[in-house]
Formats: C-alpha cells, sequence, structure tokens
C-alpha cells in the first residue's frame, strides 16, 4: 500500500501502529501543521492509514508474528522516502520492544522518538520503576515480587485479597509470538495462584499489589534536554479492562499538587527523554500510589491534544532535532469518550460478577447512558477527517459480531 503519493514521495514523520488511536492523533496533529506523515501498520483497514493527513501508507508485517522482517519494511520505508530532518513515533509496547532489538539502525535511518535505552529500561520494569518512585518520594501500593510459582501462596498472604496480579513488563515475545500481558484483580488465592503461574510461564516476573478503589489519575510530560516541556492530567473514569486498560471515559483536571512534584522528579531522575505517561490510583483515603509510567505516547493522548496540549507535535520536534516550544498550561474540564471500548467495557462487565472495578449490572447500564448526558467529545470523531471514524466503527461491528453467539464468541 503506497497512498497519496508516488514511491519516494518525502515523508519528515512516520506513525507506526496506525491501528492505534494515539497513532490517529499524532497522524492528524501533525499534519494539520504542515509536517508530511507517513504511516505504517500490519492491518490495511487501520484508522490511521485512512486519514486525509496520511501521505504515505505502508502495510508491513505484523511484528507480533516476526520482529525482524516488520524492522526490515520499517527501514525499507525510511529508505524510500526522504525524512531529512525526520521523526519516527512509536504507539504500541511491541514496536517498541522490536525496535529495541536493532536500536541503532533504526537510529542511523531516521530520529527515533524513543527514550534513550538506560531510561527505557527502567520505565518498562515495574520493580525498577518502584525502587526510583521510592527515592524521589513518591507512594507504591502494599506488594510483593514473585519470581517462582513456589513464592505465590507467601505473595498472596503478604499483600491480602483483592490482589491485582501484575506482570512487571507489558509485552512478552522472547520467541516467536509476541502477546500483551495484562494486570488482573482476583478475589481468591487460587484464582490469583493460577495468574501469578500464567505470567511466569511467559517469563515474566509478578508483582502483587493491593486493590485500591479510588481515582485513577495520569500525568503526561515531554521532557528533554534536561527540562520539562509540557504537562498534562486526567482522571479516567473508566478503563477497558476494567481494572487498568486503556482510558474510556476520561477529563482533563488540574496537575494534582500532592503528586505532581514527584512524578516530575521520577521522570528527571529516571532520565526519560520524551512523551511519558506516569499513572496513579488513590486509596479510599484518597491518598494517591504509583502504578507505573508509560514511556510511550499514550491512547487517551487526544484529550490532551484537544485541550491544547501539542504532544506529538512535540515529540516530533524533539526527534527530529528542530527546537521545541514550552506549553504554559492547558484546559480543564474537557470530557473524552472512546465509544468503542465502552461498549467493550459494558459488554465485559455485563458478564462477570460485581467486584473490584466491576460495578452491578444495574449500574453500569446507568453509568454507560450517563455518559452521553454531559458534553463529551469523542475519540476519531473529526469533522474535517471523517474516515477514520467510519473504519473505526466498522471495527468495532466486526469484532462484536464475532462475541456473538453462534459466531465464535462466547
Amino acid at each position: 500500500m503506497n497512498r497519496s503519493g508516488s514511491r519516494g514521495a518525502p515523508v519528515h514523520a512516520l506513525i507506526a501502529d496506525a491501528s492505534q488511536r494515539q497513532a490517529l492523533v499524532a497522524i492528524r496533529e501533525l499534519g494539520k501543521a504542515g509536517v508530511t506523515v507517513g504511516a505504517i501498520d500490519s492491518d490495511s483497514r487501520a484508522p490511521g492509514l485512512a486519514s486525509r493527513w496520511c501521505s504515505v501508507g505502508s502495510v508491513v508485517p505484523d511484528f507480533v508474528q516476526d520482529q525482524d522482517a516488520y524492522l526490515d519494511a520499517l527501514l525499507r520505508f525510511c529508505a524510500e522516502h526522504e525524512h531529512e530532518p525526520g521523526s519516527l513515533i512509536l504507539a504500541h509496547d511491541g514496536s517498541i520492544e522490536a525496535v529495541r532489538r536493532r536500536r541503532a539502525d533504526v537510529e542511523r535511518a531516521i530520529g527515533l522518538a524513543l527514550a534513550p535505552e538506560q531510561a527505557l529500561a527502567v520505565a518498562i520494569d515495574k520493580t525498577r520503576t518502584l525502587a526510583v518512585a521510592e527515592a524521589v518520594g513518591l507512594r507504591a501500593p502494599r506488594g510483593a515480587l514473585v519470581t517462582d510459582p513456589g513464592q505465590a501462596g507467601a505473595a498472596i498472604e503478604a499483600v491480602g485479597l483483592p490482589v491485582v496480579v501484575k506482570p512487571t513488563r507489558s509485552w512478552a515475545q522472547e520467541e516467536g509470538i509476541g502477546r500483551r500481558l495484562i494486570a488482573t484483580v482476583l478475589t481468591t488465592r487460587d484464582a490469583a495462584a493460577r495468574a501469578i503461574d500464567a505470567i511466569l510461564r511467559e517469563g515474566v516476573e509478578v508483582v502483587l499489589q493491593e486493590w485500591l478503589p479510588g481515582d485513577r489519575e495520569a500525568l503526561s510530560f515531554v521532557y528533554a534536554h534536561g527540562k520539562m516541556w509540557a504537562r498534562f492530567a486526567q482522571r479516567a473514569d473508566r478503563t477497558s479492562p476494567p481494572l487498568g486498560g486503556s482510558s474510556i471515559l476520561r477529563e482533563s483536571v488540574p496537575l494534582p499538587e500532592d503528586i505532581a512534584p514527584a512524578a516530575e522528579r521520577l521522570v528527571a531522575e529516571i532520565g526519560l527523554d520524551g512523551y511519558c505517561e506516569v499513572e496513579f490510583r488513590r486509596d479510599a483515603r484518597g491518598r494517591a500510589a504509583l502504578m507505573e509510567i508509560n514511556p510511550r505516547l499514550s491512547a487517551s493522548v487526544e484529550i490532551a491534544v484537544r485541550a491544547g496540549v501539542p504532544f506529538p507535535r512535540l515529540l516530533h520536534d524533539w526527534a527530529s532535532g528542530e527546537p521545541l516550544q514550552q506549553i504554559p498550561g492547558y484546559r480543564a474540564g474537557l470530557r473524552m469518550r472512546w465509544l468503542g471500548g465502552d461498549l467493550s467495557w459494558l459488554r465485559s462487565v455485563l458478564s462477570q460478577r460485581p467486584g473490584p472495578d466491576v460495578p452491578s449490572r444495574g449500574r453500569a447500564l446507568g453509568m454507560f447512558a450517563a455518559g452521553f448526558a454531559r458534553p463529551t467529545t469523542y475519540d476519531y470523531l473529526d469533522l474535517h477527517d471523517l474516515r477514520p471514524a467510519f473504519v473505526a466503527a466498522s471495527g468495532v461491528v466486526r469484532r462484536l459480531h464475532r462475541l456473538m453467539p453462534g459466531n465464535g464468541g462466547r
């Protein structure tokens, strides 16, 4: 696929993972700023490839199946298109892990919008992140590290139920097929032990943490050259999966005074140049605890862009060696909703018994309906670029159809 441009057309920003929401945001933000944008994905129906701002799109091998084939195609794209200065922005844990394998080759081909390797290694390892967080004064949930199935019982006993079973790394691909590992909250010892064992079999260690029932808050930053260039905070009212996945319904909020300074110190201490999102959750008393750091453009970034923080443009400028612009503030009180994700959330909670982060069926239906009552903007929807929204909607319909009884679903 080579749309809206002939072979060799100049591309100054290459956005990987065009099926991801944040990739589409980056394509639109940079395209509107006058940057010539290219995009790649393994799915020809990726919404980002349908954007009017995608000058050159290419379908590449899936890094889930073959990292080397993916990297060969990425490097071939860079070689076929002029990009001086240029940037590569990644939007998926799997593409980051692929690029890390041959980082030097990629950096010779294009400016990589990714933190230095030493800092990245800390950010993607939850145990190392929490160690640095403690040093800068951030609180963490009560927890325990499990490296062997034989440690599971004592660790569950120490942390207590319900317990969050969390992989120390979100992407597992030691050999062959890659897969995302997610955190789950369990209410019985047997279920927690099974979840621990499943993660350990992927070659990834496990962190057990106490479950916290309060607000989810995320602080996003662009940090470079020893300086903070942009800040943003949001509260997530729903996520998919329900425990703490991608934000569904979210609102921009002022920077929380009790955690923002320490979060900035954490980013600086790690040396996490580029964009990152620092995630927190509050306990029943309102005290914030660090969950993790996401060192790539996050799925919820559109709310920051609409609130006045152009994170993709800053990331492109940093990676391509352009001067950075200080962003003084943003609009609080803006609400955004990912409707496809909310439908998935509703289906998920309706199929489960009520429990931690899973409301009763009646409350879930009420929460879903109430989302339409307040002024809210929607992911994917841009009146000047409608094709990606239609493509995304058709993808939701296909997924829901597959999940219906008789069509391969449960």
